[in-house]
């Protein structure tokens, strides 16, 4: 997150009010928040009631919306 620098005030936002969620083929779970015309996806795993980040960052591919 801090190579793309992005805040992680703006992850929990993407875990709390996300507006899509998937499962990749790792069985990670993405969640994914439209911000500023960008698309951020969050890719996380759940442990012991933790949620553990993998990986955020954002994007602006229009194939993403249609997810």
């Amino acid at each position: 997150m801090k190579q793309r620098a992005i805040a992680r005030d703006e992850v929990v936002q993407a875990l709390t009010k996300l507006e899509k969620r998937m499962t990749d083929s790792l069985g990670h779970t993405i969640a994914q928040l439209e911000t500023n015309n960008k698309i951020l996806r969050v890719f996380f795993v759940e442990r012991e009631g933790n949620i553990i980040v993998i990986t955020a960052y954002r994007t602006s591919q229009e194939k993403y919306k249609k997810v």
